[in-house]
């Protein structure tokens, strides 16, 4: 992706780390297109790095205990880096792509589909949106199809 696209009041720094091999069609160049267009739409501004990490189920269970005392299978946990004003913003969104996979089917969508829509649930978590209550979560993912909408319609 080129610098030129991003806005200017936005600096991301964005990589993906595959753990695990990710389906077909999941390409680092369009996570990190969708990631400019979410930050951007969400109204981010500043320093930005994001990482993308794409893990298997046991790997994401074993950072649910850890970090959540939930010893069992996710689909998506976000790690947000300290938030200090004037500092870089951002985190790690580390997604099972064994769960992606087997979601995926159940919403009718892709494998490559589904790890986007979990890339922007990481990133609206990022850009302090919670999901803590039905309410919120119902909010959450509302506002995660329409902005992948969004993204499909611009490519």
């Amino acid at each position: 992706m080129t610098t030129d696209s991003v806005p200017e009041t936005l600096d991301l720094s964005f990589s993906v780390v595959r753990e695990a091999e990710a389906p077909p069609g999941v390409a680092a160049d369009d996570l990190e297109s969708l990631a400019v267009f979410v930050l951007s739409t969400e109204g981010a501004t500043g320093s930005w790095e994001v990482t993308v990490a794409l893990v298997d189920d046991a790997r994401l269970q074993s950072l649910h205990r850890e970090f959540m005392g939930i010893d069992t299978p996710t689909d998506i946990m976000t790690f947000p880096v300290t938030e200090s004003p004037g500092e870089t913003q951002g985190g790690e969104l580390v997604i099972s792509v064994d769960h992606a996979v087997t979601q995926a089917s159940a919403w009718g969508l892709s494998p490559d589909e589904e790890i986007a829509f979990l890339v922007v649930h990481g990133l609206l978590h990022l850009c302090g949106w919670r999901d803590d209550a039905d309410e919120q979560r119902q909010r959450m993912l509302d506002r995660q199809r329409e902005l992948i909408g969004w993204w499909r319609q611009r490519g």
